[in-house]
């Protein structure tokens, strides 16, 4: 109760939007869920019909909800009658936009999450026959089958997606306060939750990243051989390109890059990868930056050998965890 009322107040980050938005939509028939809306609503007034509906309006537009769906008879009649029971004009837009879930959404589509455990690796065929590649510690939410206009999952991690082209239906990808929309690509697409860096190279197709954060709001549209670093931590937005016939993706016999990448991002990779903890004993090592590129099935000792082409860096273990600091 506490997180829908912090919902409709506006109160919650993206990322938790996202978490209630989702819960809603496989909840919605729930009798218990709208035993809770219900006992939300009872205890609101409002008297403004119009600015109710101007908000639902805005509102509705922004969760995607469909111009025809916007203007049936039962929805105009779900907001007069709301008009009279909400009191908080700000809560109305997201009250509605609930209920209009609650009565689009097809009630047979469940969702499911697959997590891959450190050191290892997993695809997954999606139910439009889009085909992904999960690397190691990545999260996917998706469901049971796509309904409505859009085919939207949620990624916690690193993917190599083979998208299934369907021009009437784009294929939406969230991870937290960013997106991604396509219509048939391959791209791999790497946003850890506890990483700095968000990643995206595309190899064919189209895409378009999104960046919608409380201090940037940024639409990139993408051609094949573009690759895009964004921080989450600075904001700052690096464009460049690689060679997409070259290019081999985890999935390709574990192959690894690391393009432009702070060392602090580089050893939480090992760490999912090889399943080995890595601490970085000096700050300013953690933030150099490197570029490599391993196709040959490399074990962490050969990866971070090649890093520290240089020697400045010194590698010991002690109790199996990896020690990494300046000499």
């Amino acid at each position: 109760m506490t997180k829908l009322n912090e919902y409709f107040e506006n109160k919650l980050s993206a990322q938790e939007q996202l978490e209630v938005q989702m819960w809603l939509a496989e909840n919605g028939y729930n009798p218990d869920t709208e035993a809770q809306l219900e006992e939300l609503f009872d205890k609101l007034h409002v008297d403004d019909e119009a600015a109710a509906r101007a908000a639902f309006q805005q509102v509705a537009s922004r969760l995607g909800i469909t111009e025809e769906a916007r203007n049936t008879t039962a929805c105009r009649s779900r907001i007069a009658a709301w008009s009279q029971r909400i009191a908080a004009i700000l809560i109305v837009p997201l009250l509605c936009a609930v209920c209009l879930l609650y009565a689009t959404r097809q009630p047979e589509v469940e969702w499911f999450e697959k997590q891959v455990p450190y050191g290892e690796i997993a695809s997954l065929t999606l139910p439009d026959g889009t085909h992904l590649h999960l690397n190691s510690g990545s999260r996917i939410t998706y469901p049971s089958a796509f309904t409505g206009k859009e085919r939207r999952i949620f990624v916690d991690g690193e993917i190599f997606a083979d998208v299934a082209k369907d021009p009437h239906k784009p294929f939406i990808i969230r991870s937290g306060d960013v997106g991604i929309r396509v219509l048939g690509t391959k791209f791999n697409f790497k946003s850890y939750t506890n990483t700095d860096c968000i990643e995206l190279l595309l190899v064919d197709g189209a895409v378009q990243f999104d960046i919608d954060t409380d201090t940037r709001k940024q639409q990139l549209r993408m051609e094949p051989g573009d690759l895009v670093l964004y921080d989450r931590v600075s904001n700052d937005i690096n464009l460049s390109t690689f060679q997409p016939e070259h290019f081999k993706s985890f999935a390709d016999n574990r192959a690894i890059h690391f393009f432009n990448l702070r060392m602090h991002d580089i050893a939480l990779d090992l760490e999912r990868l090889f399943g080995t903890r890595i601490v970085i004993l000096d700050e300013a090592l953690a933030q150099t930056r490197y570029f490599a590129y391993f196709t040959n099935n490399e074990t962490l000792d050969q990866i971070l050998s090649a890093i520290n082409s240089d020697r400045k860096m010194k590698i010991s273990r002690r109790d199996g965890v990896v020690y990494l600091s300046l000499k």
